[in-house]
């Protein structure tokens, strides 16, 4: 059957809103915790964490590009300007994380490909505005690479370093973790910007591992919308609503039917939320219907929800027993 004009629209609509960033009451929480982390400055390390799924990615994307709202008058008056770098901590089929990957993704970013040979100084050029590399004698190790990286964060102008996959770096024994960490504390001193890494909570425990790491890093969590909380429970709603309302009536009002059946089976978490809208859409289109057998399809099976459940608890329960807490102050259940 020929789809009638309004449901071609609300098709365009929905497959619009999946690539589009939806704010919610939870990442608004987590950005004024950082913005309010944020003049500590060089030498501090903020660290995001929270469950795998529940919008890292979409928080640092609205956090980056909020950054650069902010510096943006800063950078009308000086074009070679980067004031805010957000890069991710790739993971590679080596046993140990590959620092020179990790810092040629960092030059490549700051200065754009180039065949240049590595050099051994930096400036902008005041025609291009583009950070350049004299030509000379190659230093293509982790520590000339890590030296050119500190002058290019400077040169730049770069106020903020922002690690996404926290978790490639700190997956480690914990020795080399504090090694790690260590490096990262010593780039934000020497190139002078704040740096602010995203994980899940495999990177947790970090700070424990010294008194000096301890003073230097600042924990925030990006928690899921529990399903024991009636404001958590208004707030998922609320963006099921926004998504129906975004996506001009596709989902015929099922989404927010089953506001309870989806915040359960994605355990309040926005990003698995939205993999399982793109499923549900997909399937959608295939059989020309939206449908409640359709979206029930689209849910986790139990195998997924129990693996994701289990890991999601671990990680609330050890969160929340490293926090300082006051006498007589209560836990929060799970």
């Amino acid at each position: 059957m020929k789809k009638t004009t309004q449901q071609e629209a609300s098709l365009t609509a929905a497959h619009a809103l999946l690539n589009k960033r939806i704010n919610h009451p939870r990442i608004g929480e987590v950005i004024t915790e950082v913005e309010a982390l944020e003049s500590m400055g060089q030498g501090h390390i903020l660290m995001v964490t929270g469950p795998t799924g529940v919008g890292k990615t979409t928080l640092a994307q609205t956090l980056h590009a909020r950054m650069f709202k902010r510096f943006q008058q800063e950078m009308s008056q000086n074009p070679g300007l980067i004031p805010v770098l957000r890069i991710e901590a790739r993971a590679t089929s080596e046993a140990e994380f590959n620092w020179k990957l990790f810092y040629s993704d960092i030059l490549e970013q700051l200065e754009g490909p180039t065949g240049t040979p590595a050099g051994v100084e930096y400036g902008v050029d005041p025609t291009t505005n583009r950070v350049y590399r004299p030509l000379g004698r190659s230093k293509n190790t982790a520590a000339g690479l890590r030296k050119k990286v500190e002058e290019a964060l400077r040169a730049r102008g770069v106020k903020v370093l922002m690690i996404d996959e926290g978790g490639h770096l700190t997956n480690v024994s914990e020795t080399r973790m504090k090694r790690q960490t260590d490096a990262l504390k010593s780039l934000s001193n020497c190139a002078g910007c704040q740096i602010i890494l995203f994980g899940s909570y495999d990177i947790l425990g970090v700070s424990r591992l010294s008194g000096q790491l301890a003073r230097r890093i600042k924990e925030i969590h990006f928690s899921r919308y529990h399903t024991d909380s009636p404001d958590d429970c208004i707030a998922f709603e609320g963006f099921l609503q926004r998504l129906e309302h975004d996506a001009l009536g596709y989902f015929n009002g099922l989404l927010l039917e089953n506001a309870r059946l989806l915040q359960m089976n994605t355990l309040g978490c926005i990003g698995t939320l939205m993999d399982l809208i793109r499923g549900f859409i997909s399937r959608a289109q295939k059989y020309g219907e939206v449908s409640q057998e359709l979206l029930e399809k689209s849910l986790l099976t139990q195998g997924q929800h129990a693996a994701i459940l289990e890991e999601i608890r671990l990680g609330e329960e050890r969160f929340e027993s490293e926090q300082f807490r006051l006498p007589g102050t209560r836990r929060r259940a799970a």
